[in-house]
C-alpha cells in the first residue's frame, strides 16, 4: 500500500470506528483513516475523497450501505469496497455481488480480519505481468477476455505456441503464466519445464479442454500451480489467483449456493467457485 492511502469507516457505532483506528495504527504504512458515522456523510466522503478502500456497514442512519454502494456504482465509483453488518442475508449478499462488493465482514470481526483486507488490496492494486498461452486464436481472445474482468490488475499478453512464449519468458518477466497443456510443436509440459528453468519463481496455470488426472499429476510435478479446465469463468480464475497468493477467498464468492465445485488447485484446500457462467 502507498503510504498516505485513504481508508474509509462508515459505521454509527464508536465502538467499531475505534477498532478501525487500532488496525490502521497497526498497518505497515500510513494510512488516512476517514471516518462516517451515518449514511449521508458516507455518501459525501465516497464521492469527494474517492478513498482507496471503504468498510461501510449497511444498516446505519439514513442511507443504508447497500443504497450507498449502489449509487456510487451508478457514479462509477471504483473503490474497493466491504460491506459490514450483523445482520447478513441471502439477498443481501446477493445485492453486494452484483454491486462488486469485495467482501462481507459479519460482525463480530477482529483487527486481524480487517489487515486480511487490506493485505488482499494491496495485492489487487499491484499489476501482473500475464502471459497467455494457446494455439488457438479464439480461444486466446476468449481468455483474455475472461482475465480482463478480474479484480487483480492483469497486463496481459499474448502467445501462439510455446516457442513463442519462450522466447517471451527469455527477454520479459511475466508474474503468471496461463499454458495450454495440448498445442503443437513443443506442447504445454515441455514450455512449463523451460519456464520453470528461465524463471523458478513464476507461477504457471495449466489449462485443457480435457480431464486427464495422469497429466494433472505430471503438470504439478514439473512445477505447475494450479490447473483449470476450460471454458472456466472469472470466478474460478480469482479462487486460482488468490490461491497462488496466499490469500483468502472472499466470503461472497464461497456464499453462493448454486453451482459449486471444487477448483483444481494443488497443496491446498480446494477452493469453492462456480462452473455454471463460462465465459
Amino acid at each position: 500500500m502507498q503510504p498516505g492511502c485513504r481508508i474509509l469507516v462508515a459505521d454509527d457505532s464508536a465502538q467499531i470506528r475505534q477498532l478501525f483506528r487500532d488496525a490502521a495504527a497497526r498497518t505497515s504504512t500510513p494510512v488516512t483513516l476517514l471516518e462516517a458515522a451515518e449514511g449521508t456523510q458516507c455518501r459525501e466522503l465516497l464521492h469527494k475523497v474517492n478513498p482507496q478502500l471503504a468498510f461501510i456497514d449497511n444498516y446505519m442512519p439514513g442511507l443504508s450501505g447497500i443504497e450507498i454502494v449502489a449509487e456510487a456504482r451508478k457514479a462509477g465509483v471504483s473503490t474497493f469496497i466491504t460491506l459490514m453488518s450483523a445482520r447478513p442475508d441471502d439477498e443481501l449478499f446477493d445485492l453486494a455481488r452484483q454491486l462488486k462488493v469485495y467482501e462481507f465482514l459479519v460482525k463480530p470481526f477482529h483487527i486481524a480480519d480487517i489487515h486480511s483486507i487490506i493485505k488482499t488490496y494491496n495485492h489487487l492494486a499491484a499489476p501482473l505481468r500475464t502471459l497467455i498461452v494457446d494455439d488457438s486464436r479464439s480461444t486466446r481472445q476468449i481468455i483474455q477476455k475472461v482475465l480482463a474482468g478480474s479484480i487483480f490488475r492483469l497486463m496481459i499478453e499474448l502467445a501462439p505456441d510455446g516457442e513463442t512464449a519462450t522466447e517471451l519468458c527469455r527477454s520479459e518477466f511475466f508474474d503468471v503464466v496461463f499454458l495450454d497443456c495440448n498445442m503443437p510443436g513443443l506442447d504445454g509440459l515441455g514450455t512449463l519445464v523451460q519456464l520453470k528453468e528461465y524463471n523458478p519463481s513464476i507461477k504457471v496455470v495449466m489449462m485443457s479442454s480435457e480431464r486427464h488426472p495422469v497429466h494433472e499429476r505430471s503438470a504439478q510435478q514439473f512445477g505447475a500451480a494450479a490447473f483449470l479446465h476450460k471454458p472456466f469463468s472469472v470466478t474460478q480464475v480469482e479462487g486460482v489467483l488468490h490461491h497462488l497468493y496466499g490469500l483468502p477467498v472472499p466470503k461472497l464468492s464461497l456464499a453462493e449456493e448454486a453451482g459449486l465445485v471444487p477448483a483444481h488447485l494443488f497443496g491446498s484446500d480446494p477452493v469453492l467457485t462456480r462452473l455454471d457462467r463460462p465465459y
